[in-house]
């Protein structure tokens, strides 16, 4: 509805523009004749600058600076066809005519700077009713697809130190909708030793700006378990600064389904897998890599069935890289901490692209780990911190 009204504002505008073009011209003829007409004198210089003015009603910078530079000329011009006041001297008339000129350039220059910032406000204003209108989009459709997944999303604001979440997670933990959210954002959710682990994923991001994605087990407000999955990143302003964190929570418990659909659903989600443009795999609690997906071997090269041989993935690696990047691989599955590494892998016509590569480790009810789900993604040489 903004953008109609605002559309209306601009024809009106550009409608009106011309008949107020026509207007300027008709009064500059006229002051131009009355300055040639009369005795010399200031007045005339005023009425080429209250011309100038009006003809700010156009709302075109190029318009008004034509005008001014044509007022200029003929406010000159004048000095040539009018007659001398009596009793004047030409010095005093000539000083008189400069005073003119120097108001017309005034007038002029406060008009081209008021209409740069009328333009500027416009399209800040535009710019911001576009955010905003693409935001209701946003959110709309968010919850179109928070719905279908049946998974709660949460924002943290940093500014404020508040949470909000959507109705889903006022579902999953058990408190009616429309209460404020508890000030440490449902935390108080998740028993021990979850508790901890998710607290320090959570400050973590919100220091160093490092997404999390952890699978825990929750207690409701009615005393249920739940097995929760949530994750977390930081969100930024147009500025590129960090302005709080915003995340998703979904309750794994009764997911499980019959054989016939959970079948359908891994052939859907690998199709959606191998259609992504980076690199998703997992790995078994071991470390061993037991799934990736068809954007490997596209950039690779290297048939899928290759790759699928264990081990055979490490010849992707540069050499210079395999060897850190195993140890950090073997230490991350001992300690069951998240990996996140740097390395470079091999492109198709033989040359090292430099990746970010990152693995989280997915734990059961009883805090086990069940499985690593990692990716990979390309980063510029200007990335690379190793």
């Amino acid at each position: 509805m903004n953008t109609s009204v605002n559309q209306s504002d601009e024809s009106d505008t550009h409608y009106s523009a011309p008949i107020f073009r026509r207007v300027c011209v008709v009064l500059l003829v006229l002051v131009f004749a009355s300055d040639i007409l009369t005795p010399l004198g200031f007045a005339h210089g005023i009425l080429y600058s209250v011309v100038i003015a009006l003809a700010n009603l156009t709302g075109e910078r190029q318009w008004v600076f034509r005008l001014g530079v044509g007022s200029l000329l003929l406010c000159s011009l004048g000095v040539l066809l009018s007659e001398l006041p009596a009793g004047f001297s030409l010095n005093v008339v000539i000083a008189n005519r400069l005073l003119s000129l120097v108001a017309i350039g005034i007038t002029m220059t406060l008009s081209l700077q008021w209409l740069s910032t009328l333009s500027s406000l416009d399209e800040a204003r535009d710019h911001t009713l576009r955010e905003q209108e693409q935001l209701r989009r946003l959110q709309t459709t968010l919850d179109m697809l928070s719905a279908q997944a049946d998974t709660g999303y949460w924002c943290y604001d940093l500014n404020s130190q508040t949470f909000q979440w959507s109705e889903i997670i006022s579902r999953i933990v058990g408190q009616p909708a429309g209460q404020p959210v508890p000030p440490d954002g449902g935390l108080e959710f998740f028993p021990e030793p979850g508790y901890s682990q998710i607290r320090r994923a959570f400050e973590q991001c919100l220091a160093t700006g490092k997404p999390y994605s952890e699978q825990l087990p929750m207690t409701t407000r009615s005393g249920q378990k739940r097995l929760i999955k949530t994750a977390g990143r930081p969100l930024f302003n147009a500025q590129g600064e960090q302005i709080g964190l915003v995340g998703t929570l979904q309750d794994m418990t009764d997911l499980s389904r019959a054989s016939e659909q959970v079948a359908e659903n891994a052939r859907a989600l690998q199709q959606q897998l191998d259609a992504l443009p980076i690199v998703v795999w997992s790995a078994l609690p071991d470390g061993s890599i037991n799934y990736f997906n068809q954007a490997l071997s596209d950039f690779s090269g290297v048939p899928r069935e290759t790759l699928s041989v264990p081990g055979e993935w490490l010849t992707l690696l540069h050499p210079d890289d395999q060897e850190r990047g195993t140890q950090t691989w073997l230490r991350c599955i001992q300690r069951g901490e998240p990996y996140e590494i740097q390395l470079r892998i091999r492109r198709h016509d033989g040359q090292y692209r430099w990746h970010q590569i990152q693995a989280t480790p997915v734990r059961d009810l009883s805090g086990t780990i069940s499985k690593w789900y990692g990716s990979a993604v390309e980063i510029p040489q200007s990335a690379v911190t190793v």
